[in-house]
Order: structure tokens, then C-alpha cells, then sequence
């Protein structure tokens, strides 16, 4: 017997059936779409209590008031800082692996790693901070210019901490004020470390002469009497540390050198995590609250939206590496 099929009847069915699987399509992004859903890992390349530590942290925290998830601070001070921004760059664009980003277009020239500024997402900068010159409280160098002129008579003599990879923000500039000084800095004993706050406490227990980093990062060892500050960079003291001269008050120089950090993510991050990202920073940032802790810490605060910041990255990546070259300092080809 022929059986026939109503096909009138059969597209209230199938309407049904399409409606269900709108309405899974729908969820279905609305659910991925749904950035941050768990825990967001933020990298920080150094050690444990340096400035970049304290940063980060500062900003996890209010980051996890944002976005109503924790943001997970990992300190991976490992070679210079490598470890830690190859974690960042090497991570899964997804929004769920961020990073705190400093001075890092020095690890190309010097054969460290192959770090470039397009291996990241710019997001925004919020820091930057001159450099300072840190002495052991029993050192026999009583102010910079005694101190300059023994690492010019004998730079080899005398041991230097980079606070992190040497080529970073503070050896370019300690390295910069000996080229200016006629003190060779190829000459000089630079030793890497894994950040600013193992690189004092190395100070500290007289294992080397000198760290140049931020006048925050030593706070604790200045405040404690074991470390004592001999200058900081640029034409003025300080107000968090009134103590400290200015470079240009020691020695009549005015080099502007120092340390910036700014929130990344890895290359190719989705725009609409971004965005999202982007907004968050800037109401950070315009914050009193969020200035007043980072001024409490003597860290200044710097801002740079997406554009600004990722321009910055690049004129950086330019501008540092010709500095190496002409201080000698290249080891690898950029």
C-alpha cells in the first residue's frame, strides 16, 4: 500500500527544530563571548617585590574588581626577564594569559631572545620611572661623581648589577652615564639578574658595588639604612624621596632615562577583549585612588592608550637598539 507523507504537517516541526537550534547558536556565543569566565594569569617577568611586581599587583587587583574575576599575578623573573615575556608572547590569544611589559627591545641585539614589539598586544601603558644609582651603605663612594670617577679609573674593578637583563632599562642608562662620564661602559663588569629586588639584595649582602633601578624598588633597603641612594636621573629630586639628588644637580647632565611598564597580551589578541581591556586601564589609571597607591610607592604614573602605547613600543624597539650599538654593547644583530 502507498503510504504519502503530509508535508503541511511536517513545518510546524521543523520551525520548532530551527527555533531550538537558533536558540543553542545563540547561547553558544553569548557564552564565548562572555570574557573573563574563569581566572586571568598575569605574568610578571620579574622577581618577586621589584617595581614591576608592585605594579602588577597594584593592577591585578583592580583589574579583578573590573572584570569580577581574580587576576593571577606569576612572577617569572627568570633569565632577565625572558622566561616571563616569552610566556606572554608565547601564550594562547585568548585574553585568559596577560603580562606586565617593561623596557624589552634589548634582548634582540644582545642574543638574548627574539622579542620584537609585534610579538604583542599593546594594551595601555600606566608607568614610567627614572633611573636611580644605589650604593651599599658602607661603599666608600659618598656621592656619584667619587663613584664615577673610581669606575672610570678602573671600570673593570668594580661589579654592576643590570636589575634584570643587562641592556635593560637600567644598565642602558647607568651605561649611558658612563659613556657620558668617559667611563667605558664595555669595559665595566655588568652581571644579569632576575630583577631589581635580587639584584639589591645582592647589594646588600656586599655581593656587588652597584644597582641602578627605580628609587621605589629601593625603598625598603634605603629606609632600612642598607642601601644608600647617590642619585636619581633627570633635572629634579624626587617628592617621594627629597633626600636623593638629581643627576643634573651631581653632575650638571640631564639624561631622562628610566623604566616604563604597560599591560600586553600576546599577538593577536581578539579586538572586543581589548576594547574591554583598553576601557578598564583608563579608568584605573584616571583613579585617585590607583595614583595615590602607586605615588605612596614613589612610582610615577605614565598614561598611553592602545594607539599611543603600541607607537611607543615600536620608536622604543628604534631608538634602544641604535643606543646599544653606539655604546658597544650589541652582541647580535637586531
Amino acid at each position: 500500500m502507498h503510504q504519502t507523507t503530509d508535508r503541511s504537517g511536517s513545518w510546524p516541526w521543523r520551525a520548532m527544530l530551527l527555533g531550538v537550534i537558533l536558540a543553542v547558536g545563540t547561547a553558544a556565543t553569548a557564552w564565548a563571548g562572555a570574557w573573563p569566565d574563569r581566572p586571568v594569569t598575569l605574568i610578571v617577568p620579574s622577581g618577586a617585590g621589584g617595581g614591576t611586581d608592585q605594579t602588577g599587583r597594584l593592577l591585578a587587583e583592580r583589574l579583578r574588581d573590573r572584570f569580577g574575576q581574580p587576576f593571577v599575578v606569576v612572577n617569572q623573573g627568570q633569565g632577565g626577564g625572558v622566561v616571563g615575556i616569552t610566556t606572554i608572547t608565547g601564550a594562547r590569544p585568548d585574553g585568559y594569559t596577560l603580562g606586565i611589559l617593561y623596557n624589552f627591545a634589548h634582548y634582540a641585539p644582545l642574543g638574548q631572545a627574539d622579542i620584537d614589539a609585534e610579538d604583542v598586544t599593546a594594551i595601555a601603558q600606566y608607568n614610567a620611572d627614572p633611573a636611580g644609582f644605589h650604593v651599599h651603605r658602607d661603599s666608600p663612594w659618598t656621592d656619584l661623581r667619587t663613584a664615577l670617577d673610581a669606575l672610570k679609573a678602573d671600570p673593570a674593578a668594580h661589579t654592576i648589577a643590570c636589575a634584570g637583563g643587562c641592556g635593560g632599562s637600567w644598565p642602558v642608562a647607568v651605561a649611558s652615564l658612563f659613556q657620558a662620564w668617559g667611563v667605558d661602559p664595555a669595559a665595566a663588569r655588568m652581571i644579569p639578574s632576575q630583577g631589581a629586588a635580587a639584584s639589591l639584595q645582592d647589594l646588600a649582602a656586599g655581593g656587588v658595588d652597584v644597582v641602578p633601578c627605580s628609587l621605589p624598588e629601593a625603598r625598603a633597603l634605603m629606609d632600612a639604612g642598607v642601601v644608600r641612594g647617590l642619585t636619581v636621573f633627570g633635572r629634579e629630586r624626587l617628592a617621594a624621596f627629597p633626600a636623593v639628588p638629581s643627576l643634573a644637580e651631581e653632575t650638571g647632565l640631564t639624561l631622562d632615562l628610566g623604566a616604563w611598564r604597560g599591560l600586553v597580551g600576546p599577538a593577536g589578541l581578539p579586538p572586543d577583549i581589548t576594547d574591554q581591556l583598553e576601557a578598564a586601564m583608563a579608568d584605573i589609571v584616571a583613579d585617585p585612588g590607583f595614583r595615590d597607591a602607586m605615588t605612596a610607592r614613589g612610582f610615577g604614573v605614565r598614561w598611553r592608550n592602545r594607539a599611543a602605547f603600541t607607537a611607543f613600543l615600536r620608536d622604543q624597539e628604534t631608538m634602544v637598539r641604535a643606543l646599544l650599538r653606539d655604546l658597544g654593547l650589541t652582541r647580535a644583530a637586531p
